[in-house]
């Protein structure tokens, strides 16, 4: 019986010091908005504080799986205004958007993906 139990908390010790050494950076933030599929008249982008981050790692892209990303930027605020949206099709595209939280060390894990299309002030299928 001491051989099982002692295998047992072996195994479990062994388990938490993987999962204390497999952890990279802060958890992800929560987006907060836009909502997943919004068409949006503007661009900003909001999502909650992570207590342990000291940046914010935001991306755009055109795919789902962020092969194609159009922006990305390391801030330091929860919060993105996009300046300019020339680069964006307006109401004909689906775009992607994420963010990832970092400390000092490490980049954590992707919050949730999220889509949205623009629709005003980006390009029309008129101004190629």
């Amino acid at each position: 019986m001491k051989k099982v139990t002692l295998a047992v908390l072996t195994t479990a010790l062994s388990l938490f010091l993987v999962s204390l050494a497999c952890s990279k950076g802060p958890q992800p933030p929560r987006l907060l908005y836009p909502e997943d599929g919004a068409i949006l008249l503007n661009l900003p982008f909001y999502w909650s504080t992570v207590p342990e981050a000291e940046n914010y790692f935001f991306e755009i892209a055109t795919d789902q799986v962020f092969a194609n990303v159009i922006i990305d930027e390391v801030l330091t605020d929860t919060a993105y205004q996009i300046q300019n949206t020339e680069i964006f099709q307006t109401g004909i595209m689906m775009y992607y958007w994420h963010v990832y939280s970092g400390d000092d060390k490490n980049w954590g894990e992707a919050s949730e993906r999220r889509s949205f299309t623009l629709a005003g002030g980006g390009k029309s299928w008129g101004s190629f």
